[in-house]
C-alpha cells in the first residue's frame, strides 16, 4: 500500500473524480475542506430521500415476480448519461408526494372504514332500542348502557332494584352470553349504581356525541363502507400504476446517490482559487497504471508516491491469486490482518472447502449447488464480496459432489442401490462405519491445529523470537503429533505399531518436560517459573477440546444424509394415493424437502466450518484489527453502468 498525492487544476477536477470513481483504485483520505457551496449536495440528498421513500411505499405493489422471471431479466441496467436525463425528465419528489397523499388516503380510508365497523359492531346489541342518542339526558335522570354477565344478569338486576328503587333497568338484548340492559337513573344514584354493577362484572358503553336511534346510525354508518373502500381501493389502484416506474425511479435514486459521493470527495480536497490536492491510498500494484492513466488523460496534474510512515496504519485490501480469492469473504467476517502481519486466506482455504464437503457429503446436493451457484454468477453477475461468496458455493458444491462419491452420498439414496460403476468409488459410509469417519475427523483437526502453531511459529521467527519459536511452538507441535497416536490406541481403541507406540511416548514426556522447564521462563522467582511452567503445561487440555471440536464435522454429515434418507423414505410412503396423485405429492416432498435439507445443511456447513478456522485455527496466530481499503468507486444500489461514460 502506497500513499499518494496529486496535485492538479481546479478545471479538471470533476471529470478527474468521475474518472478516478470508473476505476476504483484510490481510498481518498484528505480531510482538510475549503469553504464550498452545500446547496448542491442538499438538492441532491432531497432527491436520493424522495427516491426512497418513493420506493420504500411503491415496492409494496409491484407485481411480484417469480425467480425464473428474475433470472431471465438480469440486473438493472444503465448508463451515466441515460441516468442523468431521466434524473432531469422524472421530478422524484413529485412522485414521493404523491406517494405519500396515496398513503395517508389509503391509511385514513381505512382508519375510518375500522372505526365506523367498531361502533357499527358496538351498537348492533343496542339496535332494538328505540330512543334517540342526542336525548339521553333529561333532567336530573340519565339513560346508561351497560354489558353484563347473561348467567348472573338477573340476579344483579333484581338486587340493584331493591337498592336503587327509583333506577330503572331493563334488559334490551342478550348475544354471546352477555345481557345489555338500558339503565334509566338519576344523577344521585349513578356512581353508587354504577359501582354496584361494575362489582357484579358489568361493564359501561358510552355512545357521545352520537344523533339518532341506534339502528339509524347503524344505517348510515354501514351506507358509507362501500366509500370508504373505494377510496382505499382508488388510491391502490394508483399506486399500483406509479409502481409500473420503480426501475426508473431506482435509476435514479443510484444518480443521485452517485453525485453524492463526488460531492463528497470536495469535502476532503485542500483547495485554493485554482488548484485542489487530494491524499489517499493506492494499492502498489496500481501505481504504473495510475501513473500512466492520468498521465494520458490529464496534463494538468502531478502525482507522487511513498511507503507508509512508521506510524501510519494503512487499509488492508486482501489480493489473492483467483484460486483463494473466494476465501477472502471468510477471513473478512472475521477481520482484516494489520499492516504487515500476513494474510491467512490461502492458508484457510483448503481446510475450509475439505470441512465445508465433510459436512455435506452429498454428491446430489454438491453439484446443486454448484449449479445454483454457477447461474447465479452468470446471470446476475455480483460483485465484491457477494460474488466471492458465491464463488466459495460453488468450489465448496464441487469439493461436495467429489466428497460425497467417495462417502457414498447421492441425495440419499442407499449404497447398495448405485449403478456397478459407481460402487468402486464409494471408499466409507458414514452410516455404517461412524467410528471411522470420526477418526478422519479428528485426524484432519490435528493437522489442522499443528498448520496453525507452524505459521505461528514461522510468525515468531521472522519477528526474531527465536526462543518463543522452539519453547511455545515447536515442543507443542512435536507434543500435540506425539499425542495423536497415544490417543488413537489409548481413547478410540485403534491400532499402532508398539515401535511407534514407544517412539511416540518418549517424544510426548521430552516435549512435556520441555514445555514444563521453559513455560516460566520469563519468571524471576523459582516458584513463579514452576506455577508458570504448570499453567503453560495445561494448555493440553485447550487443545484437547479443540481437536474435540472437529467431531462436528461426522455430526453435520450424518445429520445431512439422515435427512435426505428420511425425505425419501416419505416420499414412497405416499406413492400408493388414489388417481395417480401419490407421484404428484411424492415429486413435491422430493423436491421441498431436498431443497430445504440443502439450504439447512449449506449454512450449518458454512457456519461451522468458518467457526474451525476462527477458534480453532485463527486463535494459534492470527491477531487481524485492520481497517478495510475503501476506494472511492460507484455505490450503485439498484443497477449496473452497461456502458460506463
Amino acid at each position: 500500500m502506497l500513499k499518494m498525492q496529486l496535485l492538479g487544476h481546479s478545471s479538471i477536477k470533476d471529470d478527474l473524480k468521475r474518472y478516478l470513481r470508473a476505476h476504483g483504485v484510490v481510498e481518498i483520505t484528505t480531510s482538510e475542506t475549503d469553504s464550498t457551496s452545500q446547496e448542491q449536495p442538499r438538492e441532491l440528498e432531497t432527491g436520493l430521500e424522495s427516491a426512497e421513500n418513493a420506493l420504500e411505499y411503491l415496492v409494496r405493489h409491484e407485481t411480484p415476480k417469480s425467480f425464473l422471471q428474475k433470472v431471465s431479466e438480469g440486473p438493472l441496467e444503465t448508463t451515466d448519461r441515460s441516468s442523468a436525463d431521466l434524473a432531469a425528465k422524472v421530478s422524484v419528489t413529485d412522485i414521493a408526494d404523491r406517494c405519500a397523499r396515496l398513503q395517508a388516503t389509503v391509511r385514513r380510508s381505512r382508519d375510518g372504514l375500522a372505526a365506523s365497523r367498531e361502533l357499527v359492531s358496538a351498537l348492533e346489541p343496542w339496535k332494538g332500542l328505540d330512543v334517540r342518542m342526542e336525548s339521553l339526558s333529561a333532567g336530573d335522570y340519565a339513560l346508561e348502557f351497560w354489558t353484563l354477565p347473561e348467567k348472573t344478569a338477573g340476579g344483579i338486576l333484581d338486587e340493584a332494584a331493591g337498592a336503587f328503587p327509583l333506577a330503572a333497568l331493563e334488559t334490551v338484548n342478550t348475544l354471546a352470553g352477555r345481557s345489555f340492559v338500558a339503565v334509566i337513573v338519576s344523577g344521585g344514584d349513578a356512581d353508587s349504581l354504577g359501582e354496584t354493577l361494575k362489582l357484579a362484572g358489568g361493564s359501561r358503553s358510552s355512545f357521545d356525541e352520537l344523533e339518532g336511534t341506534p339502528a339509524e346510525i347503524i344505517e348510515k354508518e354501514t351506507a358509507g363502507w362501500p366509500e370508504f373502500e373505494r377510496s382505499a381501493a382508488e388510491a391502490e389502484k394508483e399506486a399500483k400504476k406509479l409502481a409500473g416506474s420503480n426501475d426508473d425511479i431506482r435509476i435514479i435514486s443510484d444518480y443521485y446517490r452517485e453525485a453524492i459521493g463526488l460531492e463528497e470527495v470536495d469535502g476532503r480536497l485542500s483547495t485554493t482559487d485554482s488548484t485542489f490536492l487530494m491524499e489517499g491510498w493506492v494499492r502498489a500494484l496500481d501505481r504504473p497504471w495510475l501513473i500512466r492513466g492520468l498521465g494520458d488523460r490529464f496534463a494538468e496534474v502531478e502525482v507522487t508516491f511513498r511507503d507508509p510512515l512508521p506510524d501510519e496504519e494503512p487499509p488492508i485490501h486482501l489480493d489473492n491469486r483467483a484460486i483463494a480469492r473466494p476465501y477472502e469473504f471468510v477471513t473478512t467476517l472475521y477481520g482484516r490482518p494489520v499492516y504487515r502481519e500476513a494474510d491467512p486466506t490461502p492458508m484457510l482455504a483448503p481446510f475450509f472447502v475439505l470441512f465445508f464437503a465433510l459436512c455435506l457429503t452429498d454428491a446430489g446436493y454438491g453439484f446443486t449447488l454448484a449449479a445454483l451457484s454457477a447461474l447465479i454468477l452468470w446471470k446476475f453477475k455480483p460483485k465484491g464480496a457477494v460474488r466471492n461468496l458465491f464463488n466459495l458455493l460453488f468450489a465448496g458444491g464441487l469439493m461436495t459432489a467429489a466428497v460425497g462419491i467417495v462417502a457414498g452420498g447421492v441425495f440419499g439414496i442407499e449404497v447398495d442401490s448405485f449403478p456397478g460403476w459407481l460402487k468402486p468409488f464409494v471408499l466409507i459410509d458414514p452410516l455404517r462405519e461412524p467410528m471411522k469417519m470420526l477418526n478422519i475427523a479428528f485426524l484432519m483437526g490435528i493437522v489442522h491445529i499443528l498448520f496453525g502453531i507452524g505459521l505461528r511459529m514461522r510468525a515468531d521467527l521472522r519477528a526474531g523470537l527465536t526462543a518463543e519459536a522452539l519453547f511455545d511452538d515447536l515442543a507443542w507441535i512435536i507434543f500435540i503429533a506425539a499425542l495423536a497416536p497415544l490417543g488413537f490406541a489409548g481413547i478410540l481403541g485403534g491400532e499402532v505399531p508398539p515401535v511407534v507406540m514407544r517412539a511416540a511416548m518418549w517424544a510426548a514426556l521430552g516435549c512435556a518436560a520441555v514445555i514444563f522447564l521453559t513455560g516460566g521462563r520469563k519468571q524471576r522467582s523459582p516458584v513463579m517459573k514452576v506455577l508458570g511452567g504448570l499453567v503453560k503445561f495445561y494448555d493440553v487440555v485447550g487443545y484437547f477440546g479443540d481437536v474435540l471440536s472437529y467431531a462436528r464435522l461426522l455430526a453435520l454429515g450424518l445429520a445431512t444424509s439422515a435427512i435426505a434418507m428420511a425425505v425419501n423414505n416419505i416420499s414412497r410412503m405416499v406413492i400408493g394415493m388414489p388417481y395417480y396423485s401419490g407421484y404428484l405429492f411424492m415429486v413435491l416432498i422430493l423436491a421441498g424437502g431436498h431443497l430445504f435439507n440443502l439450504a439447512v445443511n449449506t449454512l450449518g456447513a458454512f457456519v461451522h466450518s468458518a467457526r474451525l478456522q476462527y477458534l480453532e485455527f485463527f486463535g494459534k496466530f492470527f491477531h487481524g484489527g485492520g481497517a478495510e481499503f475503501k476506494p472511492f468507486r460507484s455505490e450503485r444500489k439498484y443497477s449496473v453502468l452497461k456502458d460506463p461514460d
